[in-house]
């Protein structure tokens, strides 16, 4: 009898191309006697879209969908870089009784081992299971402090492993709500901080869960990355993680991996077995293309008298846009 596993994430119409690597690489490094039940939290997926991760479906891998009403989150705070999705995580709990634990993992990763030994992890008086990034007393500037901190430790939120019952019997997700309204004006990377301000029973799981990408550049050490990392874990925890991955997430960068020109080679091959890959081609041809005149782009961008318009060129040639 295979292990069920249930794994959460959470995306529109904008992600689907990221979101489908991460599906599709989660199930391809399945164990033989593990089962993943999907859930994919939305308020906004096309037809044609949910009919596509539909089809990613198999004997190890069920599918469900679950539809959210945003009006839940009118009150807590947005901006482009997080919309309403990344709430969906924090009330899991709710939304997916059926089990007593839940993974969520942001759709910004590949998948490159089984979830078993994560999901398998006792969490005894634990609310959730999450990957610790560095400590509340050792903050280098990409992390806020708040004083209201409980733990010793900031975590990540780009995976996390809900112990359910836990959560409901400590009310969690009324915690998060409570966190929402009272920070509102204080927040700026909203779900990890309105997780890290609620849960005082947190337990660390393996850097090798969340492994940035920015540890894979040749000078690595030199990245804010590696320096709040540095406080939490030895040189050789970071190494170990870094040579036997269980998922890369590609947090981060100033260019997202399914935006650039040259991703790395594993993620470009998920990529083109995508169905979102004429697309892909199509925006890197262009992004070649406007690169091959980036000394006129910056000539332009330096002396157009619109402050708007200046930003605008800036954009296209970092690639986003």
């Amino acid at each position: 009898m295979k292990n069920t596993i249930p794994v959460a994430f959470s995306f529109d119409d904008n992600f689907t191309l990221p979101a489908w690597v991460a599906v599709k690489s989660l199930i391809d490094n399945v164990a033989r006697q593990t089962r993943y039940h999907i859930f994919i939290m939305y308020s906004s997926l096309s037809e044609e879209n949910i009919a596509l991760f539909s089809a990613l479906a198999n004997e190890h891998a069920e599918i469900t969908f679950l539809k959210i009403d945003n009006r839940r989150f009118d009150n807590a705070p947005k901006s482009v870089a997080w919309p309403y999705e990344v709430y969906y995580r924090l009330i899991i709990p709710e939304l997916i009784p059926q089990y007593d634990k839940v993974i969520y993992s942001d759709v910004d990763v590949m998948f490159k081992g089984d979830l078993s030994a994560l999901y398998n992890q006792d969490l005894n008086n634990f609310q959730i299971g999450a990957v610790a990034a560095e400590r509340t007393d050792e903050l280098n500037g990409v992390h806020q402090h708040f004083p209201e901190y409980i733990n010793d430790l900031i975590y990540f939120s780009g995976l996390i492993v809900f112990n359910n019952k836990k959560c409901r019997e400590d009310k969690i997700v009324d915690r998060f709500f409570e966190n929402m309204r009272r920070y509102k004006n204080r927040l700026k990377m909203f779900d990890l901080e309105v997780m890290n301000l609620s849960c005082d029973k947190i337990k660390p799981v393996g850097l090798e869960y969340c492994v940035l990408e920015n540890l894979y550049y040749e000078k690595y050490q030199t990245t804010a990355e590696y320096k709040f990392l540095r406080n939490v874990y030895s040189d050789a925890e970071i190494d170990a993680a870094v040579e036997k991955p269980i998922i890369v997430h590609y947090a981060g960068a100033i260019v997202k991996m399914w935006k650039k020109i040259k991703p790395a080679a594993d993620y470009y091959a998920y990529v083109s077995r995508s169905p979102y890959f004429d697309d892909y081609k199509k925006k890197r041809l262009k992004k070649k293309i406007l690169r091959l005149f980036n000394p006129i782009w910056y000539i332009l961008s330096r002396v157009m008298p619109v402050k708007n318009y200046r930003k605008k060129f800036r954009n296209i040639l970092r690639g986003n846009y």
